[in-house]
């Protein structure tokens, strides 16, 4: 068989090119400081690779929803405990208000402070973590309680149907009425105790003495015959020259379409796989013990209309049904704070997974640097040598062109 210069001088470079592309690849391994940069690299370990970065994807959002539930718990939690101290002031009023030696004029000043611990409780209760509201059950995106008003300051409240109304016409004094909303005519209930005021053609008229009011169940008692009056939308004393009613009122949240929303509900995080857990306190569920049926706001609401009719009984009524509250709120916080722990229980151990299995990804797709070195050192020995052997061999002649 003739061995042509033609067929030398191929074979040379195919062999040459071999062992470049081999010293290519090894310098890229060293480079990169991976060992499996494409399938045909190895293609068992790829796969098993690849199974570990997908699972190492999962522990990364269980740990992404883990941190995020410790997140919002702990805002709960920070609210929980801010409560628990408004209603431990308050508890303190309530037995500073039902000592005997307080007079009207007191308790109404202790109102005033108390009013406005009420209006904080509120406040909490409306607390948020990334824009959601924690305390509304699974209808996050609205408020679970609202602060609402009766607005007599222009003629467009009137033209609005801003107003509350209430009708006592004809009545005698003592009569009882409900106060309606002026906008959809539904009954107003939870009135905030010392925002009610009441002004007839300018002239205010003075609680328990003209009137009285069940701030719990919306109800105005006339106790003064000028005000046997007919106040409802329409009617000529539903006017800013006329009636004039301010006060503010709790109701629960209202969705776009004005109807009231429930704010029970769970919100869920998964933490494992197949394995969720509940990371919300409904505010029914806070704010109301299940046993008495006491609740934060008709608590607070009672309360406080005790200091202002100086009803020094129902003041000390007040200071167990806080305490009912008060207790049902720390239940929820050790239900809160044992989700908390489980929650942090899990992030370590998740945490110990991804190390595990970042370790294992290593052994397989890592390169061994000084095993790499020596491969690459060996390669480029060969390379070397396989040039100078190929320019040794193939040496041009006149015979070359002949």
């Amino acid at each position: 068989m003739r061995i042509t210069t033609k067929a030398l001088n191929r074979s040379m470079l195919h062999v040459i090119h071999n062992r470049f592309d081999d010293m290519a690849r090894i310098q890229e391994r060293l480079s990169t400081g991976k060992r499996l940069l494409r399938p045909s690299d190895h293609p068992v370990d790829v796969a098993n690779a690849l199974k570990l970065t997908s699972k190492q994807k999962e522990l990364l959002q269980f740990k992404n929803n883990i941190n995020d539930g410790l997140g919002f718990m702990a805002v709960t939690d920070s609210a929980m405990e801010s409560m628990n101290t408004l209603l431990q002031k308050s508890r303190e009023l309530a037995i500073q208000g039902s000592s005997d030696t307080l007079n009207e004029s007191e308790r109404i000043f202790i109102n005033k402070e108390t009013e406005q611990l009420f209006r904080q409780m509120l406040s909490l209760l409306s607390t948020q973590y990334k824009g959601d509201y924690i305390f509304s059950g699974a209808q996050t995106k609205m408020p679970p309680f609202l602060i609402e008003d009766s607005s007599a300051d222009s003629v467009d409240d009137y033209n609005n149907l801003k107003m509350a109304y209430f009708n006592t016409d004809g009545m005698p004094t003592g009569s009882t009425a409900q106060i309606f909303n002026g906008f959809d005519n539904t009954a107003i209930t939870n009135i905030i105790p010392g925002s009610f005021k009441l002004f007839v053609a300018g002239t205010e008229y003075v609680e328990n003495r003209d009137y009285s009011i069940d701030y719990e169940a919306g109800t105005i008692t006339i106790l003064n015959t000028d005000l046997a009056l007919d106040v409802t939308p329409g009617s000529v004393n539903y006017d800013i020259n006329q009636v004039q009613m301010e006060f503010d009122y709790v109701t629960k949240g209202k969705n776009i379409y004005g109807e009231v929303a429930s704010n029970r509900g769970e919100v869920y995080r998964e933490i494992e796989f197949g394995i969720s857990m509940q990371i919300n306190i409904s505010g029914d569920e806070l704010i109301t013990d299940s046993v008495s049926g006491n609740d934060l706001i008709g608590t607070m609401i009672r309360f406080g209309q005790n200091l202002l009719q100086n009803n020094r009984s129902g003041i000390q009524s007040a200071i167990e049904q806080i305490d009912t509250v008060f207790n049902n709120i720390l239940s929820s916080q050790s239900k809160n704070g044992a989700r908390i722990n489980r929650f942090e229980t899990t992030l370590d151990r998740n945490e110990g997974q991804y190390i595990d299995i970042e370790s294992l990804r290593s052994e397989l797709e890592d390169a061994e640097y000084a095993e790499t070195i020596t491969q690459f050192m060996l390669t480029q020995n060969i390379y070397t040598a396989a040039l100078q052997s190929a320019a040794k061999i193939i040496q041009p002649s006149l015979v070359n062109f002949l």
